[in-house]
């Protein structure tokens, strides 16, 4: 009898302690189920973060920029903006060439990036016609320069175009739309950066809606890479003879459409 009893008691104390290490256990996989989820939703937003690749805020000074190729009495400034707080302000004197920022600092496109160039744009000339060799570039540098600019937007005959250009140097126009002075415009460039023109291709978006290219696709197939490596400008470049100001706001680089969009 009394070894039945102790028998029962052993069980009964093997029950209580197998119950009490399943809860145990069951708290300590919630607890590494709970700290695994709040991981995964910290290294998903780290990438939302990551995914801007370069931030061109005029609150961070110059030094965001690789050079200044601001050529006298040309200036750049960081200036406040009713609208959009602190934006650069490129302005072109008569007699300078060049007002323009070679950026950027930090970054460097390689072969099979697939990049948002992003920013808005507030141009002030005396004329819609007056023609500027550049507002924008995507411009090679380096040995073996076959292309020396392959993606610019600029003005011409009262429109914005935008250009791409091909190895061996020959130019096609694959966009325009009409100037509009003294207003605020949008501009995204997707790059698809590649020396291969079957893989290299550009996709662009002006005031927010996405714009049919030449030849009646949403996508222009070309190389994007030259020489050693491409960087973007932004400013002016061209038209000598005339005082423009390009006030630009929301430089950014990114991997998605959305981050780059101004």
């Amino acid at each position: 009898m009394k070894n039945k009893l102790i028998m029962a008691a052993l069980c009964g104390a093997y029950a209580f302690l197998f119950s009490a290490c399943k809860k145990e256990g069951r708290a300590i996989t919630e607890t590494l189920h709970n700290e695994k989820t709040t991981l995964n939703h910290a290294l998903a937003a780290d990438v939302g973060i990551q995914s801007i690749l370069w931030d061109g805020d005029a609150n961070l000074g110059t030094g965001i920029f690789k050079v200044l190729n601001v050529d006298a009495p040309a200036t750049l400034a960081a200036v406040n903006n009713a609208t959009y707080g602190k934006i650069w302000r490129f302005t072109k004197e008569i007699g300078s060439n060049r007002c323009e920022v070679h950026a950027a600092q930090g970054f460097d496109a390689v072969e099979g990036d697939d990049i948002y160039l992003g920013w808005r744009s507030q141009l002030s000339m005396s004329a819609t016609g007056l023609t500027t060799n550049a507002l924008f570039q995507w411009k090679a540098y380096g040995a073996n320069m076959t292309q020396n600019f392959p993606i610019v937007i600029k003005t011409i005959g009262g429109d914005f175009k935008l250009m791409h250009t091909a190895s061996g140097g020959t130019s096609t126009y694959i966009w325009n739309s009409p100037v509009t002075l003294n207003n605020w415009n949008t501009f995204v460039v997707r790059i698809k950066v590649s020396r291969t023109a079957t893989v290299g291709f550009i996709e662009f978006w002006f005031n927010g809606v996405k714009q049919t290219l030449l030849g009646g696709a949403q996508r222009y197939y070309g190389r994007t890479l030259d020489a050693d490596y491409c960087d973007p400008k932004w400013g002016v470049y061209g038209a000598s003879s005339a005082l423009i100001t390009n006030r630009v706001h929301g430089l950014k680089i990114a991997s998605t459409y959305a981050e780059a969009a101004p």
